[in-house]
């Protein structure tokens, strides 16, 4: 099986998604308008490139109109948008503008030669064990320059703009650059050229070969990891809006359900019901507790002013209990180092303490925690099953 980066970029992305895309094999109808606007501005600089090498320059009438030809034909009911405060039309317009802009900045078009257009590579390289690996990808274009100089040209349609730090980062490129250069032998230089195009900036990059050797080795303990996985669980970020496959989620698919719903189906729906009650409770509790703080005082005045520990009740004895507790220094202050410190020092810190299991989930999903001392915490005890309800922020 051969990876790509949209592989291992899905996988450090939400783990589920993999499993779900790439395991399971399932498919949707559906596409960002983002991605949609992607491939139809690719489609288009694709058609300029293959025109200019049969010869023929495109004017940018020509090509704008391809391109909205191309949107018109393709555009369909699976296109969802996710940022409502634009419309179909403006993701079409800033498409439009990427394909004129890079027109005006390049025409005529007299730098190298394209020898690959969307061209499928395998890269074949070996993890820390000696064991092969192979990865694939489609390179978007591959210029070849006097001197035996080439370019991998990139184009991306994001609205982000990357830094030179997120540049030097790349997984994608470097990996078609070590593809370039078991193609052609002789090549000499090779630069990575990304075109962000929604803001008309060309961003450069040369990679020395220890560079390449270290991306490609850290891609392949990556694919290791994801072969020896066992667990593929959901992660929820800002991109599961975007995602296609929310419907098979657990985090998503009543989300999805309900989004799709009519409007007088909403008040009849369980799930909606439900957390409805559940909220309604909880304002109510916690309306509750507010009164219960009040109450207290006013009952602690009560039984100061009377000189009494016990007040009698229509139906119960209300018992009040006084006394001191210590309050301790802030966390990480040094009177709560210098409290730490004196409790060890004098064999007491066992008295004090004790284990806070969320805190020692959390700290078995530490990325950083060494792979020996979670095997030994983990083989000291064992699992059982925790829910918790919680409102999440919408």
């Amino acid at each position: 099986m051969a990876y790509s980066h949209s592989q291992l970029e899905t996988y450090e992305n939400c783990p589920f998604k993999y499993r779900l895309q790439y395991k399971e094999r399932i498919r949707s109808g559906r596409k960002s308008i983002e991605a949609f606007m992607g491939t139809t501005v690719h489609a288009t600089l694709e058609k300029l490139y293959r025109d200019l090498r049969m010869s023929r320059c495109p004017d940018i009438e020509e090509l704008l109109d391809y391109y909205l030809d191309r949107w018109d034909s393709t555009y369909g009911d699976g296109i969802f948008v996710v940022r409502r405060e634009y419309t179909p039309e403006d993701y079409r317009a800033t498409g439009l503008r990427c394909v004129r802009d890079y027109h005006h900045r390049y025409h005529p078009f007299k730098g190298g030669s394209a020898v690959w257009l969307e061209r499928k590579v395998t890269i074949p390289v070996r993890d820390p064990e000696g064991r092969q690996v192979e990865f694939s990808g489609v390179l978007d274009r591959l210029d070849s320059l006097e001197d035996g100089r080439f370019e991998i040209h990139d184009y991306k349609t994001s609205n982000t703009l990357p830094t030179q730090q997120d540049l030097e980062r790349d997984r994608q490129l470097s990996l078609y650059q070590l593809a370039v250069e078991e193609a052609f032998p002789d090549a000499r230089e090779v630069d990575l050229v990304w075109h962000y195009l929604v803001f008309d900036r060309e961003l450069r990059l040369r990679r020395e070969w220890s560079d390449l050797e270290r991306i490609a080795a850290e891609a392949a303990v990556e694919v290791r990891a994801i072969e020896t996985a066992a667990d593929f669980p959901p992660r929820e970020s800002v991109l599961c809006d975007w995602c296609e496959l929310q419907e098979h989620c657990p985090k998503r698919k009543h989300l999805v359900m309900v989004a799709g719903l009519h409007e007088r189906e909403l008040g009849t729906e369980r799930g909606i019901q439900l957390v409805d009650q559940y909220a309604e409770w909880s304002e109510r509790k916690k309306e509750a507790e507010e009164h219960m703080v009040e109450l207290k005082g006013e009952i602690l005045d009560f039984a100061s002013f009377q000189g009494v520990d016990n007040i009698q009740g229509s139906s119960r004895v209300l018992k009040v209990s006084r006394g001191r507790i210590p309050k301790l220094p802030p966390v990480g202050s040094a009177e709560r180092e210098e409290l730490e410190r004196t409790l060890r020092e004098g064999g007491a810190w066992d008295e004090v303490t004790y284990l806070d299991t969320r805190k020692l989930a959390s700290l078995l999903k530490d990325e950083n925690l060494a792979e020996e001392l979670r095997t030994r915490l983990e083989s000291l005890f064992t699992w059982e099953e925790s829910s918790m309800l919680r409102f999440r922020n919408r």
